[in-house]
């Protein structure tokens, strides 16, 4: 689904990152750790500052017994051969040592007794006892805070997960997966690709009007049980969220029916999915008909509209034109694309947000996003110019298709200037929302 917005006047809902001597040492080297806590007093609970806090002292104490035992930790595979480890322990604690801000890996670091292993081994090979007792000390904290704060690596993971835009995009991205595969098996729908792209250009019949293409839909659409499924949602809103009527055309006017002139059938597989129509509150819902599962049922399913008028073209107060699309489809990757017009005159760049649609359900006004998006590492940029910048292996016939769309503009695909946000297993119940600032005068 997805909810296409403009925001100034009206706001459109619409289906839419040493060198180790080779040496054993008996005598431990000079290092400086910086003044952290080392202890957590029993009646306290460990905050996540606390838990990063016990990570530091102990990747500082096993940087120390790689250097005293005279291995390199940046080479996994050296490293369990010369210390007789397991390559999976290896690699935690290569990743522990690597790490710079910790919270990439503070969750995965290796339990109790693989860190009492990897201690024992050091010991083995003549590490300084003082080196061995502070390993232990390091492990004995970080452990304890770690069962303090959250219980366990599990929830620690989570907490981390949404600490802030620091978070590497890995780490958020294995636990989007994570959601993704229960919703597939939860719900029984999944998609390869969601899509939007939205051309914004001046009304070609007022020039104090804007209007907008607007394309959308799924690549790689399957289902794991035979029933409808909304592929679509149209309404419009203005800022305050509430309901405005709606002007449009088709972008490929075939078919007789409001559900077949939705579609872009050139790029539909099959040409001619069935498409249901119906209102569910302020909403219009396009629903793909039941049909066969799993693989039989693949999809590729394309919806495009042309929005005359959609609000007038300067805003008095720094409006914003904007546009949204609902993540309620288990989704693999979203692309959002946004072209707007070199006539039409704007501040800054194109804002994105994603916004939480569990916890606010039914709240468009505009004025409420900040509050209620959710953290992102991923970043919008700007597409390079002319066709072959927008090209994408997600969507093999993505060239010819905004080519098309560019034209029923009445407006050349050069005139245009475009910003591409993706986001890889996108969280379901949220809505993720790109805009710019309108400039509040013609210049």
């Amino acid at each position: 689904m997805s909810i296409l917005t403009f925001f100034v006047s009206f706001l459109l809902v619409s289906n839419t990152w040493i060198a180790y001597p080779n040496h054993r040492m008996t005598e431990p080297p000079v290092v400086h750790i910086p003044k952290l806590r080392t202890s957590l007093p029993a009646d306290q609970t460990a905050s996540i500052r606390d838990v990063m806090s016990s990570f530091q002292v102990l990747r500082s104490s096993v940087l120390e017994l790689f250097g005293a035992a005279g291995v390199d930790p940046t080479k996994t595979r050296e490293l369990a051969r010369e210390l007789g480890l397991n390559r999976g322990l290896a690699w935690k604690l290569s990743r522990v040592a690597r790490s710079i801000d910790g919270t990439d890996v503070a969750h995965d670091v290796p339990g109790k007794q693989s860190m009492e292993r990897f201690i024992s081994v050091c010991e083995e090979r003549g590490v300084h006892p003082s080196l061995i007792s502070k390993a232990h000390e390091a492990t004995n904290t970080f452990e304890q805070s770690v069962a303090s704060c959250s219980g366990g690596r599990k929830t620690l993971a989570m907490l981390l997960a949404n600490a802030g835009d620091n978070v590497a995009s890995q780490d958020r991205e294995r636990s989007r997966r994570m959601l993704f595969d229960g919703a597939c098996s939860v719900w029984g729908v999944q998609a390869q690709t969601r899509f939007v792209s939205v051309f914004l250009c001046p009304s070609r019949t007022n020039p104090e009007k804007l209007d907008a293409a607007h394309v959308t839909g799924y690549v790689g659409f399957r289902q794991f049980s035979s029933r409808p499924w909304p592929m679509s949602y149209e309404a419009v809103h203005d800022s305050e969220g509430k309901i405005q009527p709606i002007k449009k055309d088709p972008l490929d006017p075939t078919g007789y029916e409001e559900g077949d002139l939705q579609l872009m059938r050139e790029f539909c597989e099959p040409s001619d999915p069935k498409i249901e129509v119906r209102s569910q509150g302020d909403y219009k819902v396009f629903d793909l008909a039941a049909g066969p599962v799993g693989n039989r049922g693949m999809t590729t399913c394309v919806f495009g509209s042309y929005l005359r008028d959609i609000y007038a073209r300067y805003s008095e107060d720094d409006g914003t034109a904007g546009f949204m699309v609902m993540l309620q489809t288990p989704v693999e990757r979203v692309v959002f694309d946004y072209f707007v017009h070199d006539s039409i005159q704007h501040s800054g760049g194109v804002v994105t947000h994603l916004l939480d649609r569990l916890t606010y359900p039914h709240d468009n006004r505009v004025d409420n996003f900040d509050e209620q998006s959710m953290s992102i590492a991923e970043r919008g940029y700007n597409l390079p110019s002319g066709i072959n910048g927008a090209a994408t292996a997600h969507l093999p016939w993505y060239q010819r298709l905004i080519e098309f769309v560019s034209k029923r503009t009445g407006y050349a695909f050069d005139e245009f200037h475009g910003s591409r946000f993706e986001m890889t297993y996108p969280p379901i119940s949220t809505t993720l929302s790109r805009r710019i600032v309108l400039s509040n005068s013609e210049q």
